[in-house]
């Protein structure tokens, strides 16, 4: 039997919820046509479609854009941006129909769905319109970080996060907690975390720690930026965000110093070296050394 060229869209359309997943629009498709997965896909390949098991094989996600009629685009999210894992994660609950689940990869947007206001981590969504300064946050995300390839559960993005929990106010939180219904601790600090990611991936300041100059000039720089986002108070520990921060600090000069004496590329497991003006000249000696007749 032949394999089909092309397969008729199923009756009852679904729209797809930007990012999300073949396997979760799979089954919201399936059963908004009264049938399940498994049946329609037990269907096609006795018209002689050739389809593996696997949740990603090509075939399989050709197979869908056409039952549901959607775009070549779609399912196509990336799985790693520079290094880093794209995660799958349930999305917004209001961006689906009523009582639908949804899980994709959405390497463009933080853990706010700004177009309904919603805290997207974890179990429990929130609405954030009592929660300004989140809202902010992930604008800041989309217009800095995204572009610098930053995903969320990355090393950096922990990172920052760890620094903004030991860092801030407790008063702070507290306010913050009475203005959200489910208060995530990772959802209080967004705002700082998504400050302290930026400035660690910022090229002047990778710049700044990266330069021959005296550590004590380097350190009150550190000091300075790290104080404007997490700013002394008495309930506050924020000299344990900046030790992290410097720890940060020291490791990203040892790796670049052990790349010039080994005549390597630098790598770091935050993925913040690419945004150093510096970096050019590692990239040159790894095309050398790819293509020696350069």
């Amino acid at each position: 039997m032949n394999r089909p060229s092309f397969l008729d869209p199923l009756p009852v359309p679904t729209r797809l919820v930007g990012g999300e997943g073949v396997s979760t629009y799979a089954s919201r498709h399936a059963t908004r046509n009264f049938s399940n997965v498994k049946d329609i896909e037990r269907a096609v390949r006795e018209q002689g479609y050739p389809l593996r098991n696997a949740r990603s094989a090509p075939e399989r996600l050709a197979m869908w854009r056409q039952l549901g009629n959607l775009r070549e685009r779609a399912f196509t999210e990336p799985q790693t941006v520079n290094g880093n894992w794209v995660i799958d994660r349930a999305l917004c609950s209001r961006c689906l129909p009523h009582l639908e689940d949804g899980m994709g990869r959405l390497p463009w947007v933080g853990w706010v769905c700004l177009k309904h206001k919603r805290w997207i981590e974890g179990d429990e969504q929130t609405d954030l319109a009592r929660f300004g300064e989140a809202l902010v946050a992930e604008r800041h995300w989309r217009g800095r970080l995204a572009p610098r390839g930053v995903v969320v559960d990355s090393p950096l993005l922990l990172l920052a996060e760890e620094c903004a929990t030991v860092g801030i106010s407790k008063v702070v939180l507290e306010e913050r907690a009475e203005r959200v219904r489910y208060p995530s601790p990772g959802l209080l600090v967004y705002p700082e975390t998504v400050k302290i990611a930026r400035l660690l991936s910022r090229t002047s300041f990778l710049d700044a720690i990266l330069r021959e100059s005296p550590a004590r000039c380097k350190r009150a720089m550190v000091e300075r930026e790290v104080r404007s986002i997490l700013p002394d108070a008495e309930d506050a520990e924020n000299w344990r965000a900046l030790a992290r921060v410097w720890d940060t600090v020291l490791a990203l000069q040892d790796v670049v110093r052990d790349a010039r004496w080994l005549g390597g590329v630098p790598e770091d497991r935050w993925s913040v070296l690419r945004y150093w003006s510096g970096f050019a000249q590692f990239q040159r000696v790894e095309v050398v050394q790819a293509h020696p007749l350069v």
